[in-house]
This record gives C-alpha cells, structure tokens and sequence, in this order.
C-alpha cells in the first residue's frame, strides 16, 4: 500500500495542477459578460499550478517513481494550464477590460499565441530527445510564459487598489518606471505576443534546479537562488508586492537571457 501511495504522489500533483487550470477556464469565463471579474483569481491558480509543475518531477525523480505515464500527463497539463488558459486569459482580459479595443478576429488570433507556439513547444520537447537531455532549455518553457502573462495583468489590476491605498517608496518607483503598462493599452498583448515567439526561440533558459546540495556547485547555486527568491517573495506577500516581485524576477529571467543570447550571438 505504502508502494502504492508513493507511484502516484507526483500524478497527483500534475492532475492538481491540471485541475487549476480547468478551474481557471471557468472563472475566466465566468467574467465574460458579467459585472463580477475572476481575472485575478485566475491568474493566482496558474501561478499556483506552476509550483506544482516545478516540483512533480523533481518528486518523481526523488522518489525514484518516474514513468512514461506522468511525463504524458504532466505534459497534457501544461497545454491546458500554460498554453490554454494564458491564451483565454489574454482574450478575456481584453473583452472584459478593452471591449472596443480590437475586433473579434484580431483578439482571437493574437490571443491564440501562447496556445499555438506553446503546443508546437511541448511537441518538440517530446518528439526531440536532446531537448528533453539538454542542460537547459531551448527556447522559452512554457511555465516561465504563463508566470510572465500572469503577473502582467495582475500587476495591471492591483494598481487601482495601491492607488486608493496609497503607493509605498517601493511601489511607486516602480510604477514610476512601468507607467507605460497602464498608458498603452496594447502592452500586455504585445508583450506576450513577444514571449509566446521566444517558445519557438533558440535562447537557452536555465532549468529549475534539482532539490539537493549534493549533485554539484552549479545547481547548489542555483538553488540557492530560488530559495532567495522564495524568500523575497514570502517577504512580499506581507507587504501585498508579490505581483511586482513575480513581474520583475520573470522579466529578468526571460528578457535577460534574450539579452545574452544576442550579446552572444554577435561575437
């Protein structure tokens, strides 16, 4: 029985995540036409399911339970919770938010590009054994896209709960900085335009360490720095700045590497 248990610990784990992004489907579309928005709630179950997409595989591995079956299945969840659901998500934000903003058609094929790319993604990560043994990974994962997406708009729509509130130093340096999120209102759509091409990229992007000191000095590194996120993170959630925290680590993470790749490129 306690064998048992163990085989399927990380399966649960994958079909929580894909449960979240289910969930998130119908919040979402809950918000179309309603006085009531789940948009931010939405956001807050992706993010959530990529923890849980962070840590079913390290657990399977560490648990020594790894099968064809949860590779599948993980991989089934991240088309529905990071492909799928970034995709309705931008299109309801813009309906709900910015009605008149774009035609129907317009809307539908841009807020296709987290879908489209982050399947044909997936695809290549399957079919393409050095893409699954490489030290990072090729092109955007579509996780770091979804995270990105998310916290745009959850950036977007804490602003006029701070602005009542009152800004802390933090806040409005930041704001003071990403002002032109709030001034241009097709940003977010062409910003994930922009990071749902970087999934078909040929930017490499670290992978998310394994959880032990004793594999070698790189991944403790690199631990380490999740862990000082973590931390940061935890800290922000005090001072309701997590969304800002979450927007700013992932931009550097995909922009930054963007920016190595072509300093890189043009040697």
């Amino acid at each position: 029985m306690i064998f048992s248990i163990k085989r399927v610990i990380p399966s649960i784990i994958t079909i929580s995540n894909l449960f979240l992004g289910f969930t998130s489907i119908v919040l979402l579309s809950m918000s179309i036409n309603t006085e009531v928005s789940y948009i931010s709630t939405a956001c807050y179950l992706i993010l959530i399911g990529c923890i849980l997409d962070s840590i079913d595989g390290k657990i399977a591995r560490k648990l020594n339970v790894s099968s064809e079956f949860g590779k599948e299945i993980d991989s089934l969840a991240d088309l529905i919770s990071f492909c799928l659901v970034p995709s309705f998500l931008i299109f309801v934000y813009y309906k709900v938010i910015f009605p008149n903003y774009l035609n129907l058609p317009s809307l539908i094929f841009l807020s296709s590009f987290p879908l489209i790319f982050g399947a044909i993604r997936l695809a290549k990560y399957n079919a393409l054994e050095e893409m699954r043994e490489s030290e990072k990974y090729l092109g955007l994962p579509t996780p770091s896209n979804a995270i990105l997406i998310c916290s745009l708009i959850l950036f977007v729509n804490n602003a006029p709960i701070r602005m009542i509130l009152g800004f802390n130093q933090f806040e409005q340096v930041v704001y003071n900085y990403l002002s032109w999120l709030f001034e241009i209102q097709y940003m977010i759509l062409f910003i994930s335009t922009i990071s749902s091409l970087l999934l078909m990229s040929k930017v490499d992007y670290e992978k998310f360490p394994l959880i032990s000191f004793n594999i070698n000095k790189q991944n403790n590194k690199d631990l380490l720095k999740v862990i000082l996120f973590f931390i940061i993170l935890c800290v922000s959630l005090y001072y309701r700045d997590y969304d800002i925290i979450i927007l700013l680590f992932i931009s550097i993470y995909i922009f930054g590497n963007v920016l190595k790749f072509l300093i890189n490129y043009n040697k």
